[in-house]
């Protein structure tokens, strides 16, 4: 037998035919989607994608390959005089594949020579002509008819002429008119590989269709149909952005306009994906993947994935989603728009993207640098094929302006609630003086705290301890994540449950689609776009109609200023915010001050519309394959984040740790892994360095640091007070 792998022994011919069986599911499926309106010969393309799935592999007949398997398998080794590190399998497939066969033009056989010969995209010099012309004459020509039975190919004239076709520096790339073909081909071949390889359908096959499930939703519920929901349905085939009021069923639209399609739902706060991806499966909709750094452990939080089983069914469902199979997937953007920075292997997501709609939520509530990112990967997602929901309570005008730019068409329209939902008082102190006006509407309330940093939130909470009160509860991202997971949900029963009287303190954590709605907010001045979604946290449907203010802004010592906010628009914020001191701010007023705040005329000589202007120009001068998926991700999140596990917290779990670093067992070993990441949080890597001396290093995880702080339940990990180095929560 010709091995492919030795894991569980399975053969080449196995393996292959495992591509082919999901490259059938791949056209049923998404077919159409995948080709429509490209410029190539379609009956082609598929033949190539057919003809890179049956040879992508077959270089792995190489003997020094075949012993390498052997040996983990406990059998006997080849002799052979060839050594396994001097050559890739993927080095030599392309060698097998029957050029006058299937009469490849020059063309054809650039796509595929390359789609196969790259499709590990591993470091190394490339392979010499005469040590091929030399595994030909010794290696390969001695087991032909061995090679053509095992693996059921025909062998034709082998030769060297391959070679000319994949060095490095002739890659093909954005500039060449066969670049978005070859994309396809790389990257649904990457798809069609891992997938086989783990044992999964490259896509779900059940193609229910989710704007079913939300419209039998709202028709059980006596719901009809809003204006920006018709509007999401009427342009399901169209690129789209909207601006909708909080609260105004902008979830719901989202899904109606992915209409069936395979679907990216995007937010960039973790705890929003998690409530998201509930909303779906509440709806009965089950072809849902969670996808962002923490999703497996959330997934296991679940009741309703837990069994008894060794392996559960949590797992599954991640494995799916890390491979993409659903048809619709909410994650954090770190997890798909990498692509943006042609990592090694980047063709894998956007050959998928080729065939699938992105819903962006809030792109408000990301840094400019992220929102270039954002902007660059619509741009590309655009290109191939794919299709995109831009859908926020307020934006930039200058995002707007970007994508025009680009040269996109897309549908644009607002939708804004007419109920008068916020009366605003600015206060010139220091939120932390405000705290007897928060203790005195708790009584009878519930009062929502919001401020910039993590240091702030704790001084607040520990003011209103003091003072006696004991209805207060604390929410950040320096909690462990078991801890952390509580809170979030505690905080959601709160705001659901009608008598429920208290205070809660957050952070930046809560602003983006959090469905919570409190009576009364307290908050820090942030900038007027991360203001405007805190205040759709208070009154969320409600009309307010009392003449006294339900929202408070405190502007004076305002914590997380340059560090998490940039300066200049602060304090742009707090003018223009100022002349409605006292007034009913209107959701009208909330469009027009942002669109006056990041208008051109008032930002362009600001660090702001520097770092956007800097982020695109820096993406449009990308070298393709100059980064790994890891570094890309870093660049998007834009945090250097250390993982730390409180030494009160190690020590109580130090067993856990040894049973780790024993366990030989992969499957063994995932699953004591995700119980100790229910156990660490994260600091930046500035608070890293300052507090070094109380930080060892873990002797059975690399990765995860011991920190000699204390810990509370009810706090968290504390640090002495330091907001220049404080995380930026909103993407926590």
């Amino acid at each position: 037998m010709l091995y492919a792998k030795s894991k569980d022994g399975e053969s080449i011919r196995e393996h292959t035919m495992k591509l082919i069986d999901n490259l059938h599911i791949l056209k049923n499926e998404y077919g159409e989607d995948i080709t429509e309106k490209k410029d190539f010969d379609i009956e082609r393309f598929w033949m190539l994608l057919e003809m890179a799935c049956l040879y992508h592999d077959v270089g792995k007949v190489y003997t020094p390959f075949q012993n390498e398997i052997l040996k983990k398998l406990g059998l006997p080794t080849i002799v052979t005089e060839f050594d396994y590190k001097s050559v890739k399998h993927e080095q030599l497939s392309p060698l097998f594949i029957p050029v006058e066969k299937y009469k490849l033009s020059k063309k054809e056989r650039v796509l595929l020579f390359q789609s196969i010969y790259y499709h590990h995209e591993r470091d190394g010099i490339e392979i010499p002509r005469e040590l091929v012309e030399k595994i030909i004459e010794k290696d390969i020509y001695p087991r032909i008819k061995l090679i053509e039975k095992e693996v059921g190919i025909e062998i034709e004239d082998l030769n060297t002429n391959y070679l000319s076709f994949v060095s490095k520096n002739k890659r093909i790339d954005d500039k060449q008119e066969l670049y978005i073909e070859y994309c396809l081909l790389k990257g649904l071949l990457h798809r069609l590989d891992y997938s086989s390889s783990a044992n999964l359908n490259v896509e779900e096959t059940d193609s229910s269709n989710i704007k079913e499930y939300v419209e039998n939703f709202m028709s059980e519920n006596d719901y009809e149909k809003n204006d920006i929901q018709n509007f999401a349905s009427d342009n399901s085939n169209n690129n789209i952005l909207v601006i909708g009021s909080t609260g105004i069923g902008k979830t719901e639209a989202a899904l109606l306009w992915s209409n069936g399609a395979k679907t990216f739902f995007t937010l960039p706060i973790r705890i929003s994906i998690n409530a998201i991806f509930e909303r779906i499966k509440k709806l009965g909709y089950t072809n849902v993947g969670l996808l962002h750094s923490t999703a497996l452990d959330y997934l296991e939080g679940e009741k309703q994935y837990l069994d008894n089983e060794e392996f559960t069914n949590q797992f599954q469902i991640y494995e799916q989603s890390k491979n993409l199979c659903f048809r619709i997937t909410t994650c954090t953007i770190d997890q798909i728009f990498p692509f943006v920075f042609k990592y090694k292997g980047y063709e894998k997501i956007y050959a998928t993207l080729a065939y699938s709609k992105v819903i962006i939520d809030e792109i408000q509530a990301y840094t400019p640098d992220i929102v270039a990112i954002i902007l660059k990967g619509l741009q590309m997602i655009n290109n191939i094929g794919g299709k995109f929901m831009v859908m926020t309570a307020t934006l930039p005008g200058i995002y707007k302006e970007e994508l025009e730019k680009m040269g996109i068409d897309f549908k644009y329209n607002m939708f804004l609630k007419n109920v008068e939902r916020h009366r605003i008082k600015m206060k010139n102190i220091d939120i932390v003086s405000g705290c007897e006006k928060m203790i005195e509407k708790s009584g009878d309330s519930k009062v929502l705290v919001i401020v910039n940093t993590i240091n702030k939130a704790i001084e607040v909470y520990r003011n209103l301890k003091d003072r006696g009160v004991d209805n207060v509860h604390l929410l950040h991202s320096r909690f462990i994540l078991k801890d952390r997971n509580v809170k979030e949900d505690e905080i959601k029963k709160f705001s659901n449950e009608k008598d429920k009287k208290g205070i809660w303190i957050t952070t930046q954590i809560v602003e983006a689609s959090l469905d919570i709605d409190f009576d009364y907010l307290f908050t820090e001045m942030s900038t007027l776009d991360s203001l405007f979604q805190r205040l759709g946290r208070c009154y969320r449907n409600r009309e307010y109609k009392k003449t006294e203010p339900n929202v408070y802004i405190y502007n004076k010592n305002a914590s997380g200023v340059k560090y998490v906010y940039d300066r200049e628009i602060h304090e742009l914020s707090i003018k223009l915010l100022n002349k409605y001191d006292g007034e009913i701010l209107t959701e009208e007023n909330k469009i027009e001050l942002v669109d006056k705040l990041y208008s051109k005329e008032l930002i362009e000589n600001t660090e702001f519309y520097k770092s956007f202007r800097k982020g695109m120009n820096v993406l449009n001068d990308i070298v393709d394959y100059d980064n790994n998926k890891s570094d890309a991700q870093k660049l998007l999140r834009n945090i250097e984040n250390v993982t730390v596990i409180p030494k009160s917290i190690y020590d109580g779990n130090i067993d856990l740790f040894k049973t780790y670093d024993d366990e030989k067992i992969w499957i063994n070993k995932s699953e004591i892994r995700r119980k100790i990441n229910k156990l660490v949080t994260s600091i930046s890597k500035s608070q890293f360095s300052r507090l070094r001396q109380y930080i060892v290093k873990n002797p059975y995880c690399d990765d995860i640091f011991i920190a000699d702080l204390k810990y509370d339940r009810e706090i968290g990990l504390v640090l002495e007070k330091d907001e220049e180095y404080e995380l930026d929560e909103r993407f926590c």
